[in-house]
């Protein structure tokens, strides 16, 4: 079966990747008219900002330390939950999630799947292109019918992060999370476009501590 997929996801990446320059192109347009769009787009976090930051990292650190788990999945833990919430916060005050964060954690989840399961290796990064890809092509669709974007290419590119120590199901765990408490965050907003980011950070570590705690 996992042959079978590996030249279907070919197919689809070459169809993806062709229409790559283009595609940045939009992305910077429409950055550029949500920067526009706000009236004071802050420059950097503010040290009132950033040092709540390091005490929920520091509050939240308590939870991998507290469990018996192996000295891996705490390091990891700690990255991700310092990656996550750096990423979160972001995205809350300027709407967009940096590339710098997805990159982060994909790193540290290439190092740790690599070293603790370093045979599924290859699933992982037939996942995570499987997540962009499709990610992408859904992003694709939706603009070209309803001339709206789904998600943004931050949160293309987490999810797809997340995918190299995630397992697919795992991924549609914290998609599905996240649109939930998307959702109540727009009824009560009464808003149609919310930060994203946020809500994924939140789903993401909530699986992550599920998976052991489980």
């Amino acid at each position: 079966m996992l042959w079978l997929l590996i030249p279907l996801l070919a197919v689809l990446i070459i169809m993806q990747t062709t229409q790559l320059p283009r595609a940045i192109v939009h992305s910077a347009i429409t950055e550029y008219r949500f920067f526009i769009r706000e009236p004071a787009y802050p420059k950097r976090l503010s040290t009132r900002e950033t040092v709540g930051l390091v005490i929920t990292w520091l509050l939240l650190s308590t939870i991998p330390l507290s469990l018996e788990q192996p000295l891996l999945w705490q390091a990891m833990t700690l990255v991700l939950t310092a990656a996550l919430l750096t990423g979160a916060m972001i995205d809350y005050r300027t709407g967009l999630l940096p590339f710098k964060v997805s990159s982060i954690v994909g790193i540290s989840a290439l190092l740790y799947t690599s070293i603790n399961a370093p045979f599924e290796m290859t699933v992982h990064l037939i996942t995570a292109l499987g997540v962009a890809t499709t990610l992408c092509l859904i992003n694709g669709l939706s603009q070209r019918l309803w001339q709206i974007t789904p998600l943004g290419g931050g949160d293309i590119a987490l999810l797809a992060a997340l995918g190299l120590c995630f397992q697919l199901s795992e991924i549609a765990a914290i998609i599905w999370i996240a649109s939930i408490t998307g959702l109540v965050e727009s009824r009560i907003k009464r808003r149609s476009m919310i930060r994203f980011g946020p809500h994924l950070a939140l789903a993401t570590l909530c699986c992550w501590h599920l998976k052991v705690i489980l």
